[in-house]
């Protein structure tokens, strides 16, 4: 099912799905030469997104003179299997669940957290909580600010229904374990409230990703995204 759209800055983004009892009969290549044709008959830059990138996929893409410039990797958490490892608290910890009043206070650690991150998209506050409050499946219960004594406000978890959305420690409390902690709060919150399974997105050159894993996060698949040129 192929789908050439969103034109902006003068390019075109596009993404296309075989059916898997179809795959292997060359669908794939065919769908990707007619995405990049009508691509570039719209002028500008041509970008190709992928939900599933696998290792044919990539020298498919590759074949086409297609670079990529984004990838992430989707990891799953089963809350019914083990259970969630009980991670230790830095000394004097506080914790408080998202509120309209605290939402400020989300915001700055995110922005403390990730500004120097290539690609930061530099949201201003209210922006950055429309879009988690507007959506529905957004759990304030289940999304935690903490504080840290000679630190302040340092690290933050927002989560949502199957999700955990993002996780932030400002660099000044990095190191100490603030991360893990505030990821299996959100878990154990999650469980709390009858949910069985938790995903999150982690971009594949983030160092956070090892956290991930070794608190039970198992791969599931890869996302990508590629230009032409």
């Amino acid at each position: 099912m192929p789908g050439v759209g969103d034109v902006w800055g003068g390019g075109a983004t596009f993404a296309g799905l075989v059916d898997p009892d179809f795959r292997g009969r060359g669908l794939g290549g065919r769908l990707l030469r007619w995405g990049l044709e009508e691509g570039v008959r719209l002028g500008g830059d041509v970008t190709v997104e992928t939900e599933s990138l696998t290792g044919r996929a990539f020298e498919l893409f590759a074949g086409h003179g297609l670079r990529q410039v984004f990838a992430e990797d989707v990891l799953r958490f089963d809350l019914g299997a083990g259970g969630v490892p009980e991670m230790g608290w830095p000394v004097g910890a506080g914790l408080s669940s998202w509120s309209d009043g605290d939402a400020e206070r989300f915001f700055w650690v995110y922005e403390a957290a990730f500004r120097e991150r290539p690609g930061f998209p530099g949201l201003s506050a209210e922006e950055w909580i429309a879009d988690l409050v507007e959506d529905d499946e957004f759990r304030p219960g289940w999304s935690v600010l903490a504080t840290v004594p000679g630190v302040g406000d340092a690290g933050f978890v927002t989560a949502a229904v199957g999700w955990i959305v993002q996780v932030g420690v400002v660099p000044a409390a990095r190191g100490s374990g603030l991360g893990a902690a505030l990821v299996t709060e959100a878990l154990r919150r999650m469980r709390d409230d009858g949910a069985g399974e938790a995903w999150l997105d982690v971009n594949v050159d983030n160092p956070a990703a090892r956290l991930y894993r070794r608190l039970g996060f198992v791969d599931k698949g890869r996302r990508a995204r590629f230009r032409l040129g």
